[in-house]
């Protein structure tokens, strides 16, 4: 996935934040879910997790962010009962174009959404001034009666 490219993703509507370079620890349980987490280890591992902001994660019919967080499965066990406890690793920041229907799982068509980069702030010019505003500092701290002129040190 690149910035600007449209992706087919499964979701994972949750509770909680997602946010880049966090674990989420997740066990699934639900029967859409694991059919979901079967499509994503079966592909390569990845999945949407975005938050929920009214509603149940259970069932459906929760009302979901349209930005979230990539995940990408890092460990997992597969349970006896067939449910899965997940270590996922959240990687880029992506936003919602559109959402599909959630069937057999939610799905949505998502697009990375990468932070601006700021140009480097030039320090260099400042590092030259450290002289005039520690003099500068020491006048207003005088000024104000604080500093060994006034003796309030």
């Amino acid at each position: 996935m690149h910035a600007g490219a449209v992706t087919e993703l499964p979701m994972f509507p949750l509770g909680a934040v997602l946010l880049p370079g966090e674990e989420l620890p997740l066990r699934i349980f639900e029967p859409r879910y694991r059919a979901m987490i079967e499509h994503c280890l079966a592909a390569d591992g990845r999945f949407g997790v975005v938050l929920i902001e009214r509603g149940s994660e259970v069932g459906g019919g929760d009302v979901r962010t349209d930005v979230g967080t990539v995940a990408v499965i890092d460990r997992y066990v597969r349970k006896p009962d067939g449910g899965y406890t997940l270590t996922c690793l959240g990687t880029d920041r992506l936003r919602v174009v559109q959402w599909l229907p959630d069937d057999p799982y939610p799905r949505a068509d998502v697009e990375i959404w990468p932070d601006d980069v700021q140009p480097a702030v030039d320090l260099i010019p400042l590092l030259g001034k450290r002289d005039e505003i520690e003099r500068l500092a020491a006048r207003l701290a005088r000024a104000q009666g604080f500093g060994p002129a006034h003796g309030r040190s």
